[in-house]
């Protein structure tokens, strides 16, 4: 974390009282970098619970992981005999086979690699399922064309959800999986919006001239990203304290967002479960670019 992030978070740590721990799920947690949420951890504010079926990979996480962190190697999506396609790169390991055609289109076959891709025969859960999963408060998911299957079979855990961080497809890359429109609909008719996109990646259209171009500045073709979703809400209204506390820590440290932080706190000074300051303090915390002149000084 960086100074000004440990001083946000020590702010809010101090401003806000939620009755219990945050908790996020973490499907597709194969450990290939730090998670967004990782600062949560580390100040002692949520609890995670990660699904991840590649075996190597969860392995990782059972190794690393803190008393706050509990994993399970399964994987998450609607129920019935599955292939796990698990590729070299554990990154591209899916529930889908890759799209030959799809990939051939934007140049990216060598992605495939057939003869070092093993397939392991398993069966989903749902996290609806899963009675001892308590209701989530932060999804994040990244599972190469699952996430629409996980959000189908979770409608009960995520019903008082504030926020889902989740990878989406532009241009397919596997068989038949779902793209941005698919899980943009879903998540909607479950009550949540488009917030913003954390980053997209393009790639390049193939074509017989790429020895005479430069090739980053001509990625025109969008692949993924990911996007955040939040409650779909009147939040003063409609929203409890602890979840409001939820999205202000999830806007701060996951998905950069100190805005919507700032109306949340003051929604909560209104109501009188945080400081008339706290906000003034949070702002003070802020990095000198996102402050005003007056508020610098």
């Amino acid at each position: 974390m960086t100074g000004a992030a440990d001083a946000r978070g020590a702010v809010l740590a101090d401003a806000l009282a939620p009755s219990r721990d945050m908790r996020i799920c973490d499907v597709g947690a194969n450990p290939l970098g730090a998670p967004p949420y990782q600062p949560l951890l580390e100040r002692g504010l949520a609890r995670v619970f990660g699904f991840e079926p590649n075996e190597e990979a969860f392995a990782k996480l059972q190794a690393q992981r803190s008393e706050r962190e509990t994993y399970f190697c399964a994987a998450v999506g609607l129920p019935g005999e599955r292939t796990l396609h698990l590729h070299p790169k554990s990154g591209f390991s899916s529930l889908y086979p890759f799209d030959r055609a799809a990939l051939r289109a934007i140049g990216k076959e060598k992605w495939i690699r057939a003869a070092d891709t093993r397939e392991v025969t398993l069966r989903p859960v749902t996290l609806d399922m899963l009675a001892d999963l308590p209701a989530i408060d932060l999804l994040k998911m990244d599972l190469q064309g699952g996430e629409l299957e996980v959000l189908r079979g979770a409608v009960g855990k995520l019903s008082e959800a504030v926020a889902v961080v989740t990878e989406v497809r532009f241009h397919r890359i596997y068989a038949e999986e779902p793209l941005f429109g698919d899980l943009d609909a879903e998540l909607r008719r479950q009550g949540f919006k488009l917030h913003k996109f954390l980053f997209t990646k393009s790639v390049m259209m193939p074509h017989a001239h790429e020895h005479k171009v430069q090739r980053p500045r001509m990625t025109s073709q969008l692949l993924d990203g990911d996007a955040v979703y939040v409650r779909d809400a009147d939040w003063a209204e409609t929203l409890g304290d602890d979840q409001l506390a939820f999205l202000v820590l999830t806007a701060d440290a996951v998905f950069d967002s100190p805005d919507m932080a700032l109306t949340c706190l003051d929604i909560l000074a209104g109501r009188g479960k945080v400081a008339p300051e706290a906000a003034g303090a949070y702002i003070a915390a802020l990095p000198e670019r996102q402050r005003a002149r007056e508020a610098a000084e």
